[in-house]
């Protein structure tokens, strides 16, 4: 079974989360020592997979031009009416370029400080016109919002309408939505945007490999797993991706390879003991 990049399970260290999200290292590790994202080990190293979208997003309100105190200040009154310290970091972009800052809920509602709510939009017969009156970031935000709660056709409709000003995150995020709900083509047409538009992106790489290979396309899985880590070489879950690749088409000592470089980047996974066992059956017991 090949992994996409947002398994549960994965994680990313600090110098390749703030690789992938344009937030310098020494930010990112500031926002860790205020809280604002939450490493899963001691040493503040080591962080989910899941926290590339809070990067993302306190990266893309770093280059709307606030502060790292202000995002800071203001994460934390987010959180006093949206209690989730993700989806209030996420509900903060809706605040770029209005004067006030509001939040957007998980369920796309736009809240002040102390809960008031903000009618932002006419009512629901409108239209296109009401899609009109959000930003492609306040679409992107409420998919961030929707996807974490698992409304996926809620998050995929958002998505696609965060795709006007050309986003990259709201490209890879519509992949995955689209890859959870099986829509392999698609999520393969959001991948392909995704790379396009940013050429050095290894988990879109990654993802994208995937995905052809869910449909049958071995030769464009290997050429995308290659290049996921070519660009990030440490990039386990890409290592194990390729491996089963290359086995599929008889290349058993290349995948042999990738499956003992996915055990030194991550040998205590729920998945190690698979590329073990891949290793065993091939000839030749790994530890």
């Amino acid at each position: 079974m090949r992994r996409a990049a947002h398994d549960a399970n994965a994680t990313i260290g600090a110098a390749e989360l703030a690789q992938r999200s344009g937030l310098p290292v020494r930010l990112l590790l500031r926002f860790r020592e205020r809280g604002v994202i939450e490493p899963v080990d001691d040493a503040g190293a080591t962080f989910p997979f899941r926290a590339a979208a809070s990067a993302r997003a306190l990266a893309q309100l770093w280059r709307a031009g606030w502060s790292e105190a202000r995002i800071a200040r203001a994460w934390r009154i987010a959180r006093t009416v949206v209690a989730d310290p993700d989806e209030a970091l996420h509900g903060l972009l809706a605040s770029v370029g209005r004067r006030r800052l509001t939040v957007r809920t998980a369920d796309g509602r736009l809240l002040e400080p102390g809960g008031q709510q903000v009618f932002d939009f006419a009512p629901a017969h409108a239209g296109a016109e009401v899609a009109a009156l959000r930003t492609p970031e306040e679409w992107f935000a409420c998919g961030v919002a929707a996807e974490a709660s698992g409304r996926l056709d809620e998050a995929v409709r958002s998505y696609e309408r965060a795709l006007a000003d050309g986003s990259v995150a709201a490209h890879f995020n519509l992949g995955n939505c689209y890859h959870a709900q099986r829509r392999r083509r698609d999520a393969q047409a959001q991948f392909e945007a995704t790379v396009a538009l940013a050429p050095d992106y290894a988990e879109a790489w990654n993802n994208l490999g995937v995905v052809r290979g869910s449909r049958g396309d071995r030769a464009g899985a290997i050429s995308a797993l290659q290049r996921a880590v070519g660009l990030v070489p440490h990039y386990a879950d890409a290592h194990y991706n390729l491996a089963e690749a290359l086995a599929a088409v008889g290349e058993v000592e290349g995948a042999r390879g990738h499956w003992r470089a996915y055990l030194t980047y991550d040998p205590n996974s729920r998945w190690a003991e698979r590329a073990r066992r891949r290793l065993r059956v091939r000839g030749g017991a790994e530890g």
